[in-house]
């Protein structure tokens, strides 16, 4: 599993709280880096002067300076003012001499900030006759970098916790199926399913996502990607059913998108049709959603917006801004409101999404593709199931052609079933050939 800083913002309770747990991880990083020499924050209630961690022995030698600042949106005009006044702090400092002072920060800087800092660099290296190594920059790939290197990127990111849950969800699984071995079914359109319902849970081949799904929900609206047959919309409708979650479910699939308004309409035609009510009259269509969602007065629903899709990516990206309008809107309003939104695209939001500042507000990212470690206990659970007895040979020659894909790996089998055929190779190249 891997987390990155938007995780990291979500998981320490926002913005506020991701500041002072920044602060902090840096600090539990730098011990192991620097592990033979002292390394502390200082307490902000004495006035840190300049520093929020040092690594020596202040006020006996000279000392490195860490500066924390969690810009993780935006890099602009009052983050460079605080950059500036920051190291001015530390460099005119009575109270300890500097032996060079690093900025971290978890974002990427693009290549104006990049421009921007290198020329503030040598611009205060040249004015304090100091080595080129003075000034240093972090960016949030190196940290996470060094933290993978020392050990510590599971517990700063609270992956061991997810980890530990899906050990705990193993040993149960385990434990039942020693109690209650799966029985060989003879419905394989259950066992297949492409829709989930009930009837299909012990189908299902639960994964850390879903884990992620959950407890994502519960804070943020969410955006979730993956290729096409990876289990983006049965992984939604099953935690929000097994949940027992309201929802109402809007499948773009059947649309001919030709305008972002499809899609809102098209939200609006399901809502009135869940709910039995009618629109009222406002030609603004985003405004026409919020009003409906709120004329039904139900705090805890999710508005699903399923495969939200088409081939001409300049107007999928209007698309995108659209719908983020309306998140947008619809938050601003009902600030108090426990509705959440839930969008499923192929495309990853972050090459979607024009605004990544004010998407990153809304929405936290759900990435379906990973089935590595997950591919053969679907395959086993599916085999032993349908009762059809497939050799350990055959098994790595299909798993190896499904590609991680589990809807390819279901048409394989139902291929099998459908036509008895013995030639393994035949049977997945026909399947190849009809999913391409």
């Amino acid at each position: 599993m891997n987390r990155d800083w938007r995780d990291f913002k979500s998981i320490n309770g926002g913005i506020s709280g991701a500041r002072e747990a920044f602060e902090d991880a840096c600090e539990t990083l730098f011990r192991k880096v620097y592990a033979k020499e002292h390394v502390s924050q200082v307490s902000v209630k004495q006035g840190d002067g300049g520093i929020d961690i040092f690594i020596g022995e202040l006020g006996v030698n000279d000392i490195t300076v860490i500066q924390c600042k969690f810009f993780l949106e935006a890099f602009e005009d009052s983050q460079k003012g605080q950059i500036r006044d920051s190291f001015k702090t530390a460099i005119e400092s009575n109270d300890y001499k500097l032996k060079e002072w690093i900025l971290c920060v978890p974002r990427v800087i693009d290549i104006d900030e990049n421009s921007w800092w290198f020329k503030w660099k040598h611009k205060k290296i040249t004015e304090h006759k100091k080595e080129e190594t003075f000034i240093k920059l972090i960016n949030g790939n190196e940290i996470i970098d060094k933290m993978k290197e020392h050990n510590l990127y599971n517990t700063i990111f609270k992956i061991e916790d997810s980890i530990k849950l899906q050990e705990i969800h193993d040993v149960i699984c385990s434990t039942q199926k020693e109690k209650n071995p799966i029985k060989s079914v003879k419905k394989p359109n259950i066992v297949l399913f492409n829709n989930y319902s009930n009837k299909c849970e012990d189908y299902y081949c639960e994964r850390i996502q879903d884990y992620d799904f959950n407890e994502t929900l519960l804070v943020s609206n969410i955006w979730v990607s993956g290729e096409s047959g990876k289990g983006k919309t049965a992984l939604i409708n099953r935690n929000l059913i097994q949940k027992n979650i309201e929802y109402v479910f809007c499948d773009l699939s059947p649309i001919t998108i030709t305008s972002p308004d499809d899609i809102l309409e098209e939200v609006i035609c399901n809502i009135e049709e869940t709910y039995d009510i009618e629109r009222m009259k406002e030609k603004n269509l985003i405004k026409c959603i919020v009003k409906l969602l709120n004329l039904l007065n139900k705090e805890k629903i999710v508005i699903v917006i399923d495969e939200l899709s088409c081939d001409e990516s300049e107007l999928l990206k209007a698309i995108a801004t659209k719908f983020l309008s309306l998140v947008s809107h619809y938050n601003n309003k009902n600030q108090e409101s426990e509705l959440k939104f839930v969008v499923s695209t192929k495309i990853k939001p972050e090459i979607l999404i024009r605004n990544k500042s004010k998407a990153s507000e809304y929405f936290q990212y759900l990435c379906c593709d990973n089935w590595d470690e997950y591919f053969d206990k679907l395959f086993d659970t599916l085999n032993v199931s349908l009762g059809l007895d497939i050799s350990a040979e055959d098994k790595q020659q299909i798993i190896d052609n499904a590609n991680n894909s589990p809807r390819i790996l279901k048409n394989i089998l139902k291929k099998l079933i459908i036509t008895k055929e013995t030639d393994l190779n035949k049977v997945i190249k026909q399947t190849i050939d009809e999913s391409v």
